[in-house]
């Protein structure tokens, strides 16, 4: 076999990789038709739950109203707050999923995920109360069927979504178990949501490790086909997805803390309920970082460096969480000490003392945790402004032209590891001179 053949086929490969996978022209009609009755349908499952919200909202269980008479609110206050956050869910999944199938129709990703996003955004938001549930089980058939469906079209394929996300193959191939799994469980949940919305005993057990399987064995595909299959432009994609679905998680996990943490425990009132009813529809929206990081990752992951903004959100996550501990370890030793010392309560200005001292640290620790990051993971980057730093001192301190020269191409070379560089000085007469001219050996270009 030639060298040219062996060539060829491989750039083949690649192209084959990285085109766009297009739906087949005679299942061109049927995707249009499926994409029309799934908007439908997602349009229909919104009306029916803020229909059912209104009526709920009317007829407030007394566990519910006493806590909105506690807490000063209304029955109508308490419909526009859901019916509020309901329309914004709803309308950022179908937003994001219609945009992205008018710029893409042929793409059978792009299909599949407008699908996705437009199924989520019909059934995705609703009251997180018990006896919500239970009303949403007894209406009528002509509002279940839509949600039904928009449920399995969701969260019935997320798993299949994860396994085929960026160019529509399973990769590796156990993937499509793990998307197989993901339909029979969301199939069991829309079945018998009581039970797999509010597992008790065992059952308990089987519900927690299928879900660990299924978004477990999801993330471990996705990072498997980041590190052994996926090509640079589907890496940037990736990381777009997985970006989302951190953000999903890490917001879920730290207002279920807050929850804990600050709604009381020992002295339970229909207020208390209450608040961790709104404080768990509310966490429950962090969910829209899922269309904006699909559509980013599918539409425009080009427009921004990724890389950029998980540095940036790593880092200032980190900052705050070590300020936060910071700040409340003062605050609570200084005030221990104060109380010692003059036997009175707390004072404000160690309060003020604290807070400054936050303020001073800020600065110099997210310095110092940047540099420990981009020492840990991003070590390239790092080393070209560790070069570009030294060759801005030499160029203050040295006046050879030649040896600016030689620095500048070493610069280059270090930085950017072109095939060649070429340094074009101009005479004092207006002729053009090539200074230096140097090859790297890096097959980069």
């Amino acid at each position: 076999m030639s060298q040219s053949t062996v060539v060829s086929g491989l750039s083949s490969a690649v192209s084959a990789r990285e085109s766009v996978a297009a739906i087949p022209a005679k299942w061109l009609p049927w995707s249009r038709a499926l994409w029309i009755f799934i908007a439908l349908t997602s349009i229909v499952t919104f009306g029916g739950l803020l229909y059912l919200t209104r009526q709920f909202s009317d007829q407030l269980p007394p566990r519910i109203a006493d806590g909105l008479s506690q807490l000063g609110w209304t029955n109508d206050g308490y419909f526009w707050f859901h019916a509020t956050f309901m329309a914004l869910s709803f309308v950022c999944y179908f937003a994001i999923g219609t945009f992205i199938y008018l710029v893409r129709p042929n793409d059978r990703m792009a299909w599949f995920a407008s699908i996705l996003l437009i199924a989520f955004g019909g059934e995705i938001a609703y009251p997180l109360t018990a006896e919500f549930i239970g009303k949403f089980t007894t209406a009528p058939l002509f509002f279940r069927a839509p949600y039904l469906v928009n449920n399995l079209f969701s969260w019935g394929f997320l798993g299949a979504f994860l396994a085929l996300f960026p160019d529509g193959r399973f990769v590796p191939r156990w993937s499509r178990f793990v998307a197989l799994f993901g339909f029979c469980f969301s199939f069991g949940f829309s079945i018998f949501p009581s039970q797999f919305g509010a597992p008790e005993g065992p059952f308990f057990a089987v519900v927690m490790a299928g879900a660990l399987f299924l978004f477990g064995g999801s993330l471990y595909a996705q990072i498997w086909r980041y590190r052994h299959y996926s090509t640079r432009l589907q890496k940037q994609q990736t990381k777009w997805l997985i970006y989302g679905l951190a953000l999903i998680v890490g917001f879920v996990f730290v207002i279920t803390t807050a929850i804990y943490l600050f709604l009381p425990t020992q002295q339970v009132t229909p207020a208390t309920y209450l608040l961790a009813d709104l404080a768990y529809f509310l966490a429950n929206l962090t969910f829209l970082f899922l269309p904006l990081s699909i559509g980013i990752a599918i539409v425009r992951y080009r427009l921004w460096d990724i890389d950029i903004i998980i540095r940036k959100t790593v880092t200032y996550t980190i900052v705050v969480a070590l300020l936060l501990i910071v700040y409340f370890s003062i605050v609570i030793l200084l005030q221990q000490i104060f109380a010692t010392v003059t036997g009175l309560g707390g004072n404000e200005i160690i309060t003020v003392i604290s807070t400054l001292a936050i303020a001073a640290l800020f600065v110099p620790l997210r310095n110092k945790i940047q540099d420990v990051i981009d020492k840990r993971f991003y070590r390239k980057k790092y080393d070209a402004q560790q070069v570009l730093q030294k060759f801005a001192e030499t160029v203050r301190d040295e006046t050879d032209i030649d040896k600016l020269t030689t620095e500048l191409v070493n610069v280059v070379q270090e930085t950017m590891q072109p095939k060649s560089v070429s340094v074009w000085l101009k005479a004092d007469d207006g002729r053009q001179t090539t200074g230096n001219r140097q090859h790297a050996t890096d097959d980069g270009g």
